[in-house]
Order: C-alpha cells, then structure tokens, then sequence
C-alpha cells in the first residue's frame, strides 16, 4: 500500500473512531445523569410516602391500626405528594395488595422484591411492560407490630426514548462527519505528501540518467532534510560518476599510449632484426641496425623502469627521515651531469642548507626527473638553475631553465601518464612521458606542495615547498 494511503487511511479510522467513542460516551454519561436523576427522584418519593404513612398510621390508636383504614389513609397520602402521577401500592406482610393508585394494566409481583429486600429496607428494579420502562422502588415499613411494603412506580421510557433519539441524531452526524473528514483528510493528506512524492518524481528521473535534477527543499521539516541530504546525495554521486568518467579517460588513454611506445620500439626492433636474418648487409648496415636496436631496447628498458617506480611509488611503504636537501639536490645533479655536458649546458646552483622530512630514494628520483626534463627543454648551449631557501617550518626549491617552455593549457595535463608537450623531441631524447606523473605521485606521498611556472619561448620553472623537520615537530 502506498504511503499517501497508509496515512489517508490511519488519519480517517483514527478521527473516526475518535468522534464515535466520543459521541457514544457523551450520550452514555447524558443517559446515565438523567437515570441517576429518575432513581434519586424515586427514592424521594418513596421516602416521604413512608414517613407520611408511618405518621398517619401511628397517628391513630391502635384500634385503627388495621388493613381497613389503610386504602383512606393512602389515597390521602398520595394527593399530597409532590409527584401523584405515579402509581403506589401498599401490601400487608403477606403480599395482599391492600392499595393501588393506579392500574396501568400490568400486576407486579411483590414478592419479587420483597425477597431481595430481605436483607435491606429499600430495594428497586425495572420493569419492560408493552415497550414501557417502569421503575419500581419498594421499601419495608412497621407500624405497631404490623409489616407492610410500599411501592411507588414510574414510568421511566421517555429517558431511554431520549438516548435513542440521541443516537439515531448522532447517526445522521457522524456520516455527515464521516463524508466531511474523508475529504478533508485526503485534501491534508495529499498536502502532507505532496513533498515526498515530488522527491520520488526527482528520484526516478536521477535513476534514469537526469543527474542534474535535483529536489526542491521548502521549509525545515523533516521532509525537507531528506530533501536536502537527497540533493547532497547526488552531488556527490555526479561528482564521483565525473571522477570516474575522467579516470575511466586516463585509463584509457595511458593503455593507448603504452601501446603506442611499445609499437614504435617493437616495430623497428623486428625490422631490423629482420633485415639481419634475411639479408646479407655491409659491416656498417649491419652495425647501424645493431645500434638502432640497442638504442631502441634501451628505450624500452627506460620505458620499463618509469612503470616499475610508477607503480612502486603507489604501494611501497616510506620510511620518512631527516635529509640534507643539499645532499639530494648533488646527488640528483650527478646522476644527470652526463646529458648535460652533451649539450654544453651550464648548471648554477644557489642550495641553502636544510633538512626535510622525506624518503631519499624517492626525492632523489623525483629531482632527477626535473633536472632531466629541463635538460630535455633546454637548447643546446643553455642554462639551468637550481636554487634552494629556507624558511620557518618549510624549505623551498626550484629548479628553472631557459628552454622552449610549456603552453598554460598543457601545463594542467604534463602530470598525465605517456603525456608529452612535444612528443618528437621526447621520444628522440628517449623520454615516454612517465617522469612528471612520477614525480606528481612521490609528491603527493610527502603532502608537498608544488607549482609549475612557464612562459613558452623563454622556459620553465618549478617550485616545491617541503616541510622542515621543525615544522612536522610542531
């Protein structure tokens, strides 16, 4: 069953059977005072038909003390009380009806009562005569050493006549009621779910693709914060489904490129070996195919080892330590020397001591990578710069060179693995576009920050600011 039914449905049983038990109850009390009233009434009655009974009996001597004189002194008794349109009986201790102000048509059994009130004067039950309701009171009196047994009855039916006219009244209400409170039921019912069935319209359309949609958040009722945390749901399920869609890219872009810089490689590798097993060259083709496939496997070994550290950098767990910055910056200088002395490019270093929290062989690498490509960038004859400063908590270090630069618009993706600025340039100087996703990656796993500044024709600058040891005390 739907929720805006399961509520429809509660709210109109539960007003319902309120308004019923209500309304009953009303008229049950209202019957019960008006028959509390009728009973006390009669007790009353009864009450002041014995005194003045008793009275007039022992009024008299004693000689008229017998069932003779009590038919006259009964009839005068009754006109004089306040209610004598009652009927009243008077039977002697043998049940004789010695008076009757009234025959209404049906007889009473006396001893009816007077059994019950064996153990107590005074007694009353009710009578059901031709759809009449009477009520009988009775009580025991003595006179002298005589017993007689008084009765007054009364017609009761127009209480009990009341209360059924007030329910067959309250019938005719409460289907009034009930046609009244199931429309405004519904009408309350379909406001109070309007906000949820709005949400479930936004949901269906989010399942089916719309992630743009989002639900709307009126008012600070609980409705609305499920709202809200709907609309913080799917922002964060559109942002994730985004870095999944950028990451399913790059992962197909780097298995396209990885297949790409092996193609290259394998292709002149198998032609030229090829060339050798089929072919009989000269010592000089023979020895310039041998060299292109050495250089072409040294490539590939290259290309082998940036996916090595690359994948490394990602599950090998550091062991950070107190380094010389100095001393990794030299290090990183020696193990390049060689390319740059190829191209005659003068080095200028201006490292300020200091030390940093980091693992060596992994800032090693990445300072490498740097020098290498701003070798790589960098016009034969040209200059490099490495200098290093430290400040309080942190120590910054930037490698700049004089090269061809880098576009602002590559600048965002040089981090992407095999991707290349200029990719003949690279792929002549043996690079496959590995180093600055290695680089980015080792960097992240020291929580360092880093910029990339260029400005194309003139060269590229790239700051690192490390955390000093005081700094990660702190």
């Amino acid at each position: 069953m739907r929720f805006f039914w399961k509520v429809y449905f509660s709210f109109t049983v539960l007003l319902l059977l309120s308004f019923g038990f209500f309304g009953t109850w009303m008229i049950q009390l209202t019957f019960e005072k008006s028959y509390q009233r009728v009973l006390t009434e009669a007790e009353r009655q009864n009450r002041m038909f014995q005194l003045s009974f008793e009275m007039n009996m022992n009024s008299l001597e004693e000689i008229y003390q017998n069932d003779g004189i009590i038919p006259a002194t009964a009839s005068s008794i009754v006109q004089n009380l306040s209610d004598p349109g009652g009927i009243y009986r008077i039977y002697n201790s043998v049940q004789k009806l010695l008076y009757e102000s009234k025959k209404e048509g049906f007889s009473v059994d006396a001893l009816r009562i007077t059994l019950e009130m064996e153990e107590a004067p005074c007694g009353y039950l009710l009578l059901q005569e031709k759809e009449e309701t009477w009520l009988l009171f009775a009580c025991r009196s003595s006179v002298g050493d005589q017993v007689y047994y008084l009765e007054n009855v009364q017609n009761i039916s127009e209480i009990y006549r009341e209360r059924e006219a007030y329910y067959d009244w309250y019938s005719i209400v409460m289907l009034v009621l009930t046609g009244v409170t199931t429309i405004l039921v519904f009408l309350v019912t379909h406001v109070l779910t309007r906000s949820i069935r709005e949400l479930s319209r936004t949901a269906r359309r989010f399942s089916k693709g719309d992630y743009e949609v989002r639900a709307r958040e009126r008012g600070r009722d609980e409705i609305t914060e499920l709202a809200r945390d709907f609309n913080h749901m799917a922002d964060t399920i559109s942002e994730k489904m985004d870095e999944l869609t950028m990451q399913a890219k790059r992962q197909e872009d780097f298995t396209a490129s990885f297949a790409h810089e092996l193609k290259t490689p394998l292709t002149s590798i198998i032609g030229y070996a090829d060339m050798l097993r089929t072919m009989d060259c000269t010592r000089e083709e023979t020895l310039e195919a041998v060299n292109y496939i050495f250089h072409q496997g040294k490539r590939l070994e290259s290309l082998s080892f940036k996916l090595l550290e690359l994948i490394v950098s990602d599950k090998q767990t550091c062991r950070f330590c107190s380094l010389s910055i100095r001393k990794l910056a030299k290090n990183a200088i020696r193990l390049t020397a060689v390319k740059r002395k190829e191209k005659e490019i003068a080095l200028w270093t201006g490292i300020e001591e200091g030390r940093i929290w980091g693992e060596r062989d992994l800032l090693i690498s990445v300072f490498t990578n740097l020098l290498d490509n701003a070798g790589k960038a960098t016009k034969q004859g040209g200059r490099i710069v490495v200098r290093g400063r430290k400040y309080i908590g942190s120590y910054l270090f930037c490698i700049m060179d004089n090269g061809c630069g880098i576009e602002q618009e590559e600048i965002a993706r040089i981090t992407e693995a095999f991707y290349m600025v200029d990719k003949s340039r690279a792929r002549k100087e043996g690079g496959a576009g590995l180093g600055m996703t290695l680089c980015s990656r080792i960097l992240g796993i020291h929580d360092t920050r880093w910029r990339i500044f260029s400005i194309p024709g003139k060269g590229t600058a790239v700051a690192i600011k490390f955390r000093t040891k005081e700094a990660e005390r702190r």
